[in-house]
């Protein structure tokens, strides 16, 4: 799907001036108007609807409302909005870069801004977004964008060294897919963190971040030379761990597992979850701030603000198996 960026080049104009012939044309000469216009029917480009100056609401994108590493955050950001008196529309996404894209296409030209947590959409369509209406990203690196990076790529490290720690040689590691942001910074911090430590990291999936997926790769695992697992979210590990004690594995002893969240699930699973926190609440503060302020100046310029989880020891991981005797 054409973008504003492809418009603008098509039309010899700037981003700027093809965002203005859709949601201010006043502003715009009327034949430079008619000349965006043209291209844009030619590229089958569909604007997003025209929104009124301010709407005292913003909007917050995120992939999977059912996925419960949202609601907190939904929650933190939902009680930032309350105390500045803004009103929030919550937008659930399908995990799908195309459907995501043209959702928030809809929704964008109604809102003063919008904080979007979608690490697989690119940045052709979150520039084409910003254009309309400000936007700040979690977990997500655009140039030019604002952005929030939760518990990565440190946690990672923190995981690694944990297992390092407990003489654990050879780890594997469940990667969520290729085009998830989140999923590349914490292997490659987890990759980085084992070459460091003498510490053999074995990448077994590049798969969806779900729970069946870690039931399948818990399989992967056992036909391994491995001792540990690490899991690219809670999720996941608990698919993994869960596979595991199935198929007669003590988890904790025979085979260690850290997940990524700290959703409420890990502190109450058997054996408990060893798995890195997310600072929901001041990531939700964080970007709210970011997002108004550049609502109130849209040519301030961006910057990415990282926001580091801690490694919480419970009950899934201790010390390799030769060190148990």
């Amino acid at each position: 799907m054409a973008t504003i960026a492809d418009i603008a080049h098509a039309a010899g104009v700037s981003k700027s001036t093809v965002s203005r012939s859709f949601t201010r044309p006043d502003s715009v000469n009327a034949e430079t108007r008619e000349r965006i216009l043209a291209v844009a029917a030619d590229l089958g480009y569909r604007p997003a609807p025209a929104k009124a100056e301010t709407t005292g609401t913003i909007a917050l994108f995120i992939p999977d409302i059912a996925n419960p590493y949202y609601p907190p955050l939904v929650k933190s950001i939902q009680a930032a909005c309350q105390r500045q008196s803004l009103s929030l529309i919550v937008v659930d996404g399908e995990d799908d870069p195309e459907a995501d894209a043209e959702e928030l296409e809809r929704v964008i030209g109604r809102v003063d801004g919008a904080i979007v947590f979608a690490p697989r959409l690119d940045a052709g369509r979150l520039r084409a977004l910003d254009a309309v209406a400000p936007v700040v990203l979690i977990n997500h690196v655009t140039e030019g964008l604002p952005s929030v990076i939760l518990s990565a790529p440190e946690g990672a490290r923190q995981a690694i060294e944990h297992l390092a720690a407990l003489g654990h040689r050879a780890i594997a590691y469940l990667a969520s897919r290729e085009d998830n942001y989140s999923s590349r910074v914490r292997l490659a911090a987890a990759e980085e963190a084992a070459d460091h430590l003498g510490v053999t990291l074995r990448v077994l999936t590049h798969a969806e971040p779900t729970y069946a997926a870690g039931v399948r790769g818990a399989d992967l695992v056992l036909a391994e030379p491995v001792t540990a697992v690490i899991a690219h979210n809670d999720l996941m590990a608990f698919g993994c761990m869960n596979r595991l004690i199935d198929r007669g594995v003590e988890v904790g002893k025979e085979v260690s597992v850290v997940g990524f969240d700290d959703i409420w699930l890990a502190s109450a699973s058997r054996p408990t979850l060893t798995t890195v926190t997310t600072p929901y609440e001041r990531g939700g503060a964080v970007a709210l701030r970011m997002l108004t302020e550049r609502i109130g100046d849209p040519d301030r310029p961006a910057s990415t603000v990282h926001l580091s989880g801690d490694l919480v020891v419970r009950g899934s991981t201790g010390p390799a198996p030769a060190q148990l005797d």
